[in-house]
């Protein structure tokens, strides 16, 4: 029996391995270098907004629901209206929802796991935004 014979077919599973991952990390590059800009914002968006209702109570919701703000407040021009209302919408309620939660963990006297250490401050009303790049 050839003792070696394990490594190799070892290393040969992991070069298959590496180069899926490269075809696939190739695959998701071309997808995105194609997709729309308003689809990439548009995930943006959600993946902030559902972080922020899965942490609502926490310091680092609001960090969330504030970073969702001013990404609408920059990029509200470059997306359709529905786009921009239902971002609208859903700050709307984790803001709401944030307040309440709030009140809730206030009572309590530890920072659950990861929060941040202190709460965010909001960010300034934009004062006029850059003249868009051409």
């Amino acid at each position: 029996m050839d003792v070696n014979s394990g490594d190799s077919s070892e290393e040969r599973n992991e070069q298959l391995r590496s180069d899926a991952s490269a075809k696939d990390a190739q695959e998701l590059m071309e997808q995105l270098r194609s997709a729309p800009a308003e689809q990439i914002v548009a995930e943006a968006f959600f993946l902030l907004l559902n972080g922020a209702q899965v942490k609502l109570g926490r310091r680092d919701a609001r960090l969330l629901i504030d970073l969702n703000t001013v990404m609408l407040d920059y990029a509200r021009q470059y997306l359709p209206d529905r786009l921009v209302k239902q971002v609208e919408q859903s700050l709307d309620q984790l803001r709401l929802g944030q307040v309440s939660a709030e009140s809730a963990v206030a009572t309590q006297e530890q920072l659950e796991p990861n929060d941040l250490p202190q709460a965010p401050t909001a960010p300034p009303p934009p004062s006029g935004h850059a003249a868009p790049a051409t």
